[in-house]
């Protein structure tokens, strides 16, 4: 009975030197694969919405379309109608009453627009809704909104014939 205890001692002891072995190899590969991923995560572009404590790194898709010059033709500017929507706050009923004004690079974009002043609309709608009062409430909310406005109308239309984007009104509350 004693070579048979001393025989299952033995038997631990020389197991759990593999163990060990085999839970480092695979906490180093758990923190590589979580290490990989956070790195892609990291280096994935940030969306504008959330540029609000971040500063905004300029590319050729984020450049606000007044960074171009073009001096022959006369900018035009254009009213969108106002727009009353519900913000996206869960903790209270909040709402945004705006008035915007566009200004396009020339009549030629203005047509453009025009043609597309229903799709216009429905974005402006859509992203409006989407916001919540805190990401809308400084200086940097609304330029960020601004600009992610400009991007996506300038799409919808094709090219960049909208140069800037204004608010007249904006009241929420």
């Amino acid at each position: 009975m004693a070579d048979k205890e001393a025989n299952e001692e033995g038997g631990k002891s020389s197991g759990g030197g593999l163990l060990p072995i085999i839970n480092l190899v695979l906490l180093v590969l758990v923190l590589a694969v979580g290490g990989f991923i956070a790195w892609k995560m990291m280096s994935m572009e940030q969306p504008s919405a959330g540029a609000d404590n971040a500063t905004i790194a300029q590319t050729d898709q984020t450049t606000l379309p007044e960074a171009e010059d073009e001096s022959d033709a006369t900018p035009v500017m254009m009213d969108i109608d106002d727009i009353t929507v519900n913000l996206a706050d869960t903790d209270e009923s909040r709402f945004l009453r705006t008035k915007i004004k566009l200004e396009v690079r020339n009549e030629e974009a203005q047509a453009k627009v025009t043609a597309n002043i229903v799709k216009i609309n429905d974005l402006i709608i859509t992203i409006l809704a989407s916001k919540k009062f805190s990401d809308i409430r400084t200086p940097q909310g609304k330029y960020a909104l601004k600009e992610d406005l400009i991007y996506r109308m300038n799409r919808i239309v094709g090219g960049k014939p909208i140069k800037n984007l204004y608010f007249t009104d904006f009241v929420s509350q």
